[in-house]
């Protein structure tokens, strides 16, 4: 797995984040470099700090040390909408859709967070905003199609398997028009053909240009598909590199994989 030549520019760094709760440090001065184009991966055990650092880098949680560069620029405090309309776009472990709403709107919901035209252009009803509608509206119909989904575009996201759910909720951040994508657990609920299918997918959209940071359980999944892993531990990190190298260290292996579970190159 080799990302493209474009993985060799800084997109995002995380300079000594740290986000505290009280006197329980969640995150502790974690600094990673996440370059344009890769596939990253994020792993610890349950309680390891992993969602506070999604949280921090999608502007959910302020941190209380650090800095989160995106592109060279501070964005820690931003409001999630506005990191999102920089390109950050992220999912959620239990689910990122509208359930009142088809899977057809929610992919149209979800593309106003990268729409162009501006406000005053939609409520106007300007060309430029009609256009940027009429494009928004074919992009949707390509990701149904991408992600398997045409077929339920009529139907209530609320009425959907929950493995289905979970693929509405990564087509949901790809109509976000995402930069980087952060995936949290896209495996969960999944049967293996699922998984497989979906790990494909994942794929295929780093080789389009797209850069994902992933937190999975699913170890095989980890380690076949990320370039790069990082581990945290006790909000710590503790590991970082490729998947062979993270897999044979041994601070990683005693805090998460386990001796059985480690995987050798």
């Amino acid at each position: 797995m080799t990302p493209p030549a474009s993985a060799s520019s800084p997109l995002l760094q995380l300079v000594g984040l740290s986000k505290s709760f009280g006197k329980l440090d969640a995150v502790k001065e974690i600094s990673v470099t996440l370059s344009a184009g890769e596939i990253r991966g994020l792993i610890g055990p349950n309680g390891s700090g992993k969602t506070t650092l999604f949280n921090l880098i999608s502007g959910f949680l302020k941190p209380t040390a650090g800095q989160i560069l995106w592109r060279g620029e501070e964005i820690a405090g931003l409001a999630p909408h506005r990191i999102a309309r920089l390109g950050i776009v992220r999912t959620f472990q239990l689910t990122s859709v509208y359930g009142d709403l088809t899977v057809m709107e929610n992919l149209l919901m979800s593309s106003h967070l990268g729409n162009r035209s501006g406000v005053l252009a939609q409520s106007l009803q300007l060309p430029s905003a009609r256009a940027e509608e009429r494009r928004l509206s074919e992009r949707c119909r390509e990701i149904l199609d991408e992600m398997g989904l045409t077929e339920l575009a009529d139907s209530r996201a609320a009425n959907l398997a929950g493995g289905t759910q979970k693929i509405l909720g990564i087509a949901n951040a790809l109509a976000a028009d995402p930069i980087l994508l952060m995936l949290d657990e896209p495996l969960a609920g999944l049967n293996p053909a699922e998984k497989t299918a979906l790990m494909e997918k994942i794929e295929t959209l780093r080789a389009r240009g797209l850069t994902i940071l992933i937190v999975e359980h699913d170890m095989k999944a980890v380690m076949t598909t990320c370039d790069r892993v990082t581990v945290i531990c006790y909000g710590e990190k503790i590991a970082e590199g490729t998947p062979q190298e993270v897999s044979r260290d041994q601070r990683t292996i005693e805090a998460y994989l386990g001796q059985d579970e480690a995987v050798h190159a």
